[in-house]
């Protein structure tokens, strides 16, 4: 599979969003960005439905971080957000989901820390990529 196209339009719609939250993100940070983006880009059906029983399940680096970028679109896009929970819930699922993902490894991975602490600038960035994903996702596919 050619991942070419979508990397190239998720970076295109991660440095607009980014431009348009005046959030600054590294180049690392948002190098994460595109390619969660990417990772992304064809399964319409992300974030799951219930990612708080994921946590219990998760046992690697991928699992944790899987569960991270889940909220981390939940709490960016609003989207299949849980009934009854704090307005900071996905947030902090979502920090603490980088952090074990971070001491999954050894050594530590200081991206994913880093991710855990920068959390809510990458959401701000976020916001602005879904409606730009959806039409960005029916022409890269239609091709």
């Amino acid at each position: 599979m050619d991942f070419q196209p979508y990397i190239r339009a998720s970076w295109e719609i991660v440095m607009e969003c980014e431009s348009r939250s005046k959030v600054n993100l590294d180049e690392e940070l948002a190098a994460y960005l595109v390619y969660m983006v990417a990772r992304n880009f064809r399964n319409a059906e992300f974030p799951p439905d219930v990612i708080c029983l994921e946590f219990n399940k998760a046992r690697t680096r991928d699992d944790f971080r899987q569960i991270g970028d889940s909220c981390l679109i939940v709490d960016a896009w609003d989207v299949r957000r849980a009934r009854l929970t704090s307005q900071d819930y996905y947030e902090k699922l979502g920090q603490a989901a980088y952090a074990y993902a971070a001491m999954a490894t050894r050594p530590i991975d200081e991206l994913f820390q880093r991710i855990a602490r920068e959390f809510s600038c990458l959401s701000k960035v976020l916001a602005g990529v879904k409606p730009q994903l959806d039409s960005a996702r029916s022409q890269v596919l239609s091709k």
